[in-house]
């Protein structure tokens, strides 16, 4: 058995009907992005903390020099309409960390009210799309059907989640829930605001309910200025590259006329 640590910050009676949405890092960290701002838009409150002992074994360092510990939280949104949001800065190592984990954050989700479960993340495919597209994958067909009519779409190649996003998934069934996972594209080697904000807008349509976007519309401009600031950094670095071997060419040519 995998150690877990639970911190209760604020007692709260449990929400009712309330949607359980997790986002936690992975490919893109569109999934933590996603949920970070649900908590952000919605005064999300934070009511407890987990610590668990197939968490990586270090702890992060903050600007200010104060450590940043290594763990998942739970946050209570009551408006536009209640939801459970689970997030953090990591995921459990080993298989075993993540089944027990995922269970956990399942229980903890229900005994706060969910009776639904969203987890949301990225799909990674190595490069970078303008309009990039959302997948869905649900414990049920017809709620698989209810979300693709939302502008969602089906893996036609099937494959797999990985992590909490599927876990999740089968231990929200177990207990007598549906869950859906929805997937944004992305490149996966970079932090993507933008395929969050698509999971999002696919989201707010489930729910029914209004998310500013204004924010990460900001971060996903600035992330898209960066792109084309390492692109002309490469085409520099390519003329420059370009540039050496046309002198070393003429170079070598000149050489070969002293040759008797």
């Amino acid at each position: 058995m995998v150690k877990i640590i639970e911190r209760v910050i604020k007692k709260v009676e449990p929400l009712k009907d309330a949607v359980l949405i997790e986002g936690l890092p992975g490919i893109g960290h569109v999934g933590r992005i996603a949920a970070e701002h649900l908590i952000q838009e919605f005064q999300g409150e934070k009511v407890m903390e987990l610590y668990c002992y197939d968490f990586p074994p270090q702890v992060l360092v903050n600007e200010d020099g104060t450590i940043e510990s290594m763990n998942n939280e739970i946050y209570i949104i009551r408006e536009p309409i209640p939801m459970v949001v689970v997030t953090g800065n990591t995921q459990a190592l080993s298989p075993m960390g993540q089944y027990q984990l995922s269970e956990r954050l399942v229980e903890i989700g229900i005994k706060y009210g969910a009776r639904v479960t969203y987890t949301l993340g990225g799909f990674g495919i190595g490069r970078i799309k303008e309009d990039p597209l959302v997948y869905v994958a649900a414990t049920s067909k017809e709620l698989a059907e209810r979300i693709r009519a939302h502008g969602a779409l089906f893996r036609a190649d099937g494959g797999g989640i990985v992590g909490a996003a599927g876990l999740m998934l089968t231990f929200s069934k177990l207990m007598g829930i549906e869950g859906a996972c929805l997937m944004g594209e992305t490149p996966g080697y970079l932090i993507d605001p933008k395929s969050a904000r698509k999971v999002l807008e696919v989201l707010s349509k489930v729910l029914d309910i209004k998310i500013d976007m204004g924010e990460l519309e900001k971060r996903a401009r600035e992330m898209e200025a960066f792109l084309e600031r390492i692109k002309r950094f490469e085409k520099q670095l390519e003329q420059g590259h370009l540039m050496v071997r046309e002198k070393d060419k003429r170079q070598r040519e000149e050489d070969l006329r002293y040759i008797g």
